[in-house]
Parts: C-alpha cells; sequence; structure tokens
C-alpha cells in the first residue's frame, strides 16, 4: 500500500502536467496595424448562432471566417438572459438590464401610451425629460424607466455610457435596422448608440427599413440595400450598428410554422444576410472594423455561447480572448464595448466592466472543439451535480441509520463514504475526457470511485485520511498552478456561459482544497506522538503558501476563499499545536491578518504584467475612494449567498451535514469522546475545517456551496470513524486501531 499511492500519485501529477501544457498554451497577441480605424461596423443578427457559422454553406461567411479573429461569447445580464437585457449589457460593458416594453423611435413616428390615441415620439420624449430632439435623431422616450431599473441592480451601469465616451472623443454613432413584428416595434439596438439623455444622433430604425412580404413572419423583411446604401454613405468617424431582424421574426413566429418550412425560410435569410455580409467585406477596409455577432433572445434552450467576430483588412485571424475569460476563444459580452472604444483610441470608462479582447493565434478546428466541450459540460452540469447532491444525501441518511442501529453493510458503507470524498478529484481528472457522453462519465465516475474507495479503505484510519486528502488538494493546486486546464472543464468547475467566473479557483474546489488540505495535515500530525519545531514550521509555511495560492491573481484568484482558509488554517494550527492564548498571541495574530491582506493587496494590485482582476478592480475602487461601487460588491455578494443559502441544493447537503454531526455527537454514547481521545489531531482538523466553511459562508458570494464541499471532509470522516470503532468494538479486535496507527509513526 505505501509503495502503490506514492507511485499512482506521482503518475496522476505527470499526467496533469502533460496534459496542461496541451491545453494551457497561448500565443502572444498579433500585433495592431499601423493605419488606425476609422469606422466601427456592428452587424448585430438575433438568433445567429455558431452553429450557423460552422457549418454554413454560405460563401461569405466561410471567408469571413477564414480572415477574421473568432470567438464565443456568453450572455450573461444584470438580469434574465432576455433580447432587452442582451443589448443593454453588450451596449454598458456591465450587467445591464432593460424594459423590454420601451423601445426607441423616430421623433415623428406615432406611439400609443394611455388610451386610444397615439403621440409623436419626439413630444412624448419632450413631455418626459424636458428637451426637442433633433429631426433625423433615434429618441427614446421610456430613458428613465431604463435608469429605474438599472438602479436596482447591484451593478453600476451608466446610461449611453459606450456613445458618451465616443462623442467625448470626437466620433459619431449611427443605428440602422430593427426587429419589428408586424406592427409592434421592436427596436433594442439604439442601446448601444445613444447617448446619456437616451438620443442617437442619427439612423434609421422604422417600417421604411423593411419590406412587404407575404410569405415571411409578420409579412416583412429586411430592406438590406437600404442598409447597405445608407451605411456605405455614412461618412463619418464612429460607430454604425447594424441590426439585422429576420432570424429574430422568424424565431418569434416559428412554432407556428411547419418545421420543414421554416428550414427552407431560414435558409433563405441566411442567403441574404450572407450575400449582405459579401458586399460589406469588401468595402471594409484597414481604416475600418467589421464586427459580427448575435444577441440572445432568452428563449427556453437558448442559452450558451454565442458567435462573436472581427475583421480588419491586414490583420491575421486569430481566435479572440480578453483578460475577463483569460481563455483563447471565449470571451465576455461585457468585453466588446471596451475592446471597440480600444480599438478607436478611446479611454475605457471605469464603469465597464468588461476587458478589451485581444486576438491570439489558433485554429478553427481548436476553436470549435473549445466550444463543443464548454457546451457539452454546460448541458450536462446540472444533472451531474445534482446526481452528485442527492447522492450525498442518500449516503448521510444512510450511514447515519446503520451507525445509529449497528446495522449490516458497514463494510460497503464505507467505501461509499469514501468514494464521496473522493468525487471532487475523479470530476477534475475526468470531466473532460467524458464530457460528451452521460454514460461514459457516470460509468468512469462509478468504477473510478468505487475502484479508489475500495484500495483506500485497506488502509488504517490514519493513512486513510492521509491519501485522502492528498487526492483532494494535490491536483487541484498542481492544476492551478499550469494554469486550470483541467479545473475549466470540470463539472465542479466553473462555468463561462453563465459568466460567474471564468479562471482560478471556484468556490467548489475552494472548499474542496480547505477541507482537504486540513485533514491531510491533521492525519500527518496524528501519525507522530511528539511535535518538533520543525514540524510547526512545516505546517505554517504550508499553510501561508496555500493563502498565497488562493489570493494570487495568476493562481487562485479567490480573496473570499483567502480569507475563509486563513480562518480555517489559523484555527487549524493553533488547535494542532496547543497554543495558549494570550495578549502576545493576540497581537501575533492580528499582525499576521495585517501582513496576510497586504499580500493580498499587493498580489492583485500592484504586481507588474497582469491585467487587474476582478480583486485588484475592487481595491482601486476602494483605494480611489468610490465607496458607492464597493457598496454595489458586496450588496452583490451578500444577495446571492442568500439566495443560494435559500434556494440551492449546497445549503440542502450543508445543513444535514450539520444535524448528522450533531446527532453523531451524541450518539452512540460516547462517540465524541472516542474521537478526542483516539484521534485528537483529527478533531482538532474537523473543528478547524467547521470554522473555515463558517468563514467561506460570511466572507464569499456563494460561500454556501465553499462551505459544503468543505464539510464533506468532516463528516464522512466521522462516520468512517463510527462506522470502525462500532466494527471494532463489535469484533474485539482490529488492526485498524489508535494504537497501529501510532506505531506507524
Amino acid at each position: 500500500m505505501r509503495k502503490i499511492f506514492p507511485a499512482l500519485l506521482l503518475g496522476l501529477l505527470i499526467w496533469m502536467m502533460i496534459s496542461g501544457i496541451r491545453f494551457v498554451t497561448v500565443s502572444a497577441p498579433s500585433p495592431p496595424t499601423k493605419v488606425g480605424i476609422r469606422q466601427v461596423w456592428w452587424v448585430n443578427i438575433p438568433g445567429l448562432t455558431l452553429k450557423d457559422l460552422r457549418h454554413s454553406g454560405l460563401p461569405h461567411v466561410e471567408k469571413l471566417m477564414k480572415l477574421a479573429s473568432v470567438g464565443a461569447m456568453n450572455m450573461k445580464t444584470g438580469g434574465r438572459e432576455t433580447l432587452s437585457n442582451s443589448y443593454a449589457t453588450l451596449a454598458t460593458g456591465t450587467r445591464a438590464v432593460a424594459p423590454a416594453a420601451e423601445v426607441f423611435y423616430h421623433p415623428e413616428e406615432p406611439v400609443m401610451e394611455d388610451g386610444p390615441f397615439s403621440t409623436p415620439a419626439g413630444t412624448l420624449y419632450a413631455r418626459r425629460m424636458g428637451e426637442t430632439a433633433s429631426a433625423g435623431s433615434i429618441v427614446y422616450p421610456g430613458i428613465m424607466k431604463f435608469v429605474t431599473e438599472n438602479e436596482k441592480t447591484t451593478f453600476t451601469v451608466r446610461p449611453g455610457g459606450f456613445a458618451e465616451a465616443l462623442k467625448t472623443a470626437g466620433y459619431s454613432t449611427l443605428v440602422l435596422g430593427n426587429l419589428d413584428e408586424g406592427a409592434k416595434p421592436v427596436r433594442y439596438a439604439p442601446l448601444i448608440t445613444m447617448d446619456g439623455k437616451g438620443i442617437t444622433e442619427e439612423g434609421r430604425v422604422g417600417r421604411e427599413t423593411l419590406l412587404q412580404d407575404p410569405a415571411r413572419p409578420f409579412g416583412v423583411k429586411t430592406r438590406y440595400f437600404l442598409l447597405r446604401n445608407t451605411l456605405l454613405s455614412w461618412e463619418k468617424p464612429g460607430v454604425a450598428v447594424v441590426e439585422l431582424g429576420d432570424l429574430h421574426r422568424l424565431e418569434q413566429a416559428g412554432d407556428k410554422m411547419s418545421p420543414l418550412y421554416r428550414q427552407r425560410v431560414r435558409a433563405r435569410v441566411l442567403g441574404e444576410i450572407d450575400r449582405f455580409l459579401g458586399e460589406m467585406l469588401p468595402r471594409a477596409g484597414k481604416d475600418r472594423l467589421l464586427v459580427l455577432t448575435a444577441t440572445g433572445g432568452g428563449a427556453p434552450g437558448k442559452e450558451g455561447l454565442f458567435p462573436v467576430v472581427m475583421y480588419r483588412k491586414g490583420e491575421p485571424p486569430g481566435l479572440l480572448t480578453s483578460a475577463t475569460t483569460r481563455r483563447t476563444g471565449v470571451v465576455g459580452n461585457i468585453d466588446l464595448a471596451a475592446t471597440l472604444l480600444e480599438q478607436l483610441g478611446v479611454q475605457v470608462p471605469r464603469e465597464m466592466l468588461g476587458r478589451p479582447m485581444n486576438s491570439v493565434s489558433g485554429t478553427g478546428e481548436g476553436f470549435w472543439r473549445t466550444v463543443d466541450r464548454v457546451e457539452s459540460i454546460y448541458s450536462l452540469r446540472p444533472s451531474v451535480l445534482y446526481s452528485y447532491i442527492l447522492l450525498q444525501i442518500l449516503v448521510l441518511l444512510t450511514g447515519l441509520s446503520l451507525i445509529l442501529k449497528n446495522g449490516k453493510g458497514r463494510g460497503w458503507m464505507e467505501s461509499i463514504l469514501l468514494a464521496v470524498m473522493l468525487t471532487p478529484f475523479l470530476f477534475l481528472v475526468i470531466s473532460g475526457m467524458t464530457a460528451h457522453s452521460w454514460w461514459l462519465f457516470s460509468g468512469a465516475l462509478v468504477l473510478g470511485g468505487l475502484g479508489l474507495a475500495y484500495m483506500l479503505t485497506r488502509a488504517d484510519t490514519v493513512p486513510l485520511f492521509l491519501w485522502a486528502g492528498l487526492l483532494g488538494f494535490l491536483p487541484v493546486v498542481v492544476d492551478g498552478l499550469m494554469g486550470g486546464p483541467l479545473i475549466q472543464q470540470s463539472f465542479l468547475g466553473y462555468d463561462p456561459i453563465k459568466g460567474a467566473r471564468y479562471y482560478g479557483i471556484g468556490n467548489e474546489y475552494m472548499g474542496v482544497v480547505l477541507g482537504s488540505s486540513i485533514l491531510a495535515s491533521a492525519a500527518w500530525l496524528e501519525r507522530r506522538p511528539t511535535l518538533s519545531r520543525r514540524q510547526k514550521l512545516a505546517v505554517g509555511l504550508f499553510f501561508f503558501a496555500l493563502l498565497v495560492f488562493f489570493a494570487a491573481p495568476f493562481w487562485g484568484t479567490n480573496a473570499g476563499g483567502a480569507m475563509a482558509s486563513a480562518v480555517g488554517f489559523g484555527v487549524a494550527y493553533f488547535r494542532f499545536f496547543q497554543t495558549r492564548w494570550n495578549r502576545k498571541l493576540f497581537f501575533k495574530v492580528a499582525g499576521m491578518a495585517g501582513i496576510g491582506l497586504l499580500t493580498l493587496l499587493a498580489l492583485n494590485s500592484w504586481v507588474p504584467g497582469h491585467t487587474p482582476t476582478h480583486i485588484g478592480r475592487a481595491f482601486s475602487h476602494l483605494e480611489g475612494g468610490n465607496f458607492e461601487e464597493i457598496a454595489h460588491i458586496l450588496n452583490r455578494k451578500l444577495e446571492m449567498n442568500l439566495k443560494l443559502v435559500r434556494a440551492s441544493s449546497w445549503g440542502k447537503v450543508f445543513l444535514l451535514s450539520l444535524l448528522t454531526m450533531a446527532i453523531l455527537s451524541f450518539r452512540p454514547a460516547g462517540g465524541m469522546k472516542m474521537l478526542m481521545e483516539h484521534y485528537p489531531q483529527l478533531f482538532n482538523g474537523f473543528t478547524a475545517i467547521l470554522s473555515g466553511s463558517l468563514a467561506a459562508l460570511a466572507f464569499n458570494d456563494s460561500g454556501i456551496v465553499s462551505a459544503a464541499t468543505a464539510i464533506v471532509y468532516v463528516v464522512m470522516p466521522i462516520m468512517i470513524i463510527g462506522i470502525r470503532e462500532r466494527s471494532t468494538s463489535r469484533h474485539g479486535n482490529s488492526t485498524d486501531s489508535p494504537a497501529v496507527d501510532k506505531s506507524e509513526g
């Protein structure tokens, strides 16, 4: 046993290094051309998918994909993933919302307000804002509702921030096209081009941009030649946004159409879009940037990644990435506004959370592999995690029943308890290879978990927990040091489609590392009858190294995890070495806490060569006195935590784990006393893990997830010890005794 497991662990780490290097290799960004960009042509097509671009059969689209920089973009907003919210987020560069019922008009267009009579949009706007819009402009009578809705969110949203930044730098804006559904106006593209008062300088978004066609959804289709001629005749420097709405109209009416005819109409619409892009492509010279995007519409089953394509003559093709995601080929929707401002040489406003994109070298095959992997993991993640959580609940209830009733079957129950502890490790190493098939993943997980558990349960209690702890934290840390190639594709990792986190160590694995590292340390110390200064130093340095790993922007990037772990590691250290609490120790702890905060600040704000992380930006807000933004951040994290505690299945696992430990503290009688006497260091470790779990609830925006994954390394070991001790007392003798464990130390 002693020879087999070190060899297996070494082989695993070597395999991780080899596979990780293949995944994280990223080329340097392509250098920009010397000629400055004068205009940006931004074509947005709601309803266009990555699949349309992958298997298009459209000659101009295929040519564009070969010449351009390509990325997959999520559509996370400040609320639900509706079409209006998606536009608002693209426009502001932060998580924003927009009321779906409020749209844009030409000043002379009639608007049905309250009652049977219509009012010209310009008059309605003047009535609400006290200002008159010029002829040829586009007005937003609902601008104040937009402001009010965003004030309710926990993000700082500046209406018209993108266009205001352009205007300050001397650039203009133009908007063309609409998504009108027959007589119903649906116009959100001006959210991108409007200024802070809800006005776009010029554009054409009315009925004149549509042609009557009885064979098309809502009886209309896009008037492409009008949009093309208007765009080509626009000579001002700035950003022109073109909205093509035929695919959107088809999606809205598609459920009432014959599936076969719907496909024929869709192919016809894609052909028209292809011809339009074919006319734009040769005219996009070195002084123009052509951008193609698609916007999510919030329809059920439509969540996912959407295309973003950027073409400029003279620049090499590649894959898009950004400091927001740190993933080749995957970017955030909040990145686009910042990217276009940077391309035009305009300073990015501080309110924008997005970071400018870069183009790096890469192949189309690699890009599509990334997309397939991300979408496969996204589609399977809910069922995988719910199954894992349900398994934990069943195992806790069954194991508790067997211990209390002293029933049969405790041997196999021990293997299942251990398999639950090993599942995060298996999620890390097999998810990426098996994500395309639920059955393949399930089979690998069950066989791997039970096989490892069977091998480990042959070990004595203390070595068993030492190996379980090592398998919990060591692969995660090694993977994090290599850039996270495995955690990025783990079901227990993070999801770029949801967009809550893209890099570092997520809250799930933060809890795993916290719990398993303390468990391994406790087991290592349990086997030593005396504790030397070297051991104290080794444990202290080990905990400090993990804190740096959590806090560093180039590794863990988890400030909440660093603070929660500081609590857990601190409690563990003081309990392991029986340090007495006094005034001198208080000042030492306070000094260490201060050093830790300074280290966190230095790593996330002052380390050269790294784009500031979300932690670094929070520190910069604090340093600049932007306490309103700090309050938004804290409020957002608190709301998320409370929401997850109430609604998340992780909360049920955490509470059931606490209940299980509470019951085992009193039954069987003397169980807790036995644990303290026979395994004092393990008991100290369990106390520390529980302290760290509770700290995670306070410091993390989804701390209940970290708490639930950390507490596994308390409740499962306690139940395993309970099963083994009941077996020992029943048979009167066992090789799995504390005396045997101690003698091995």
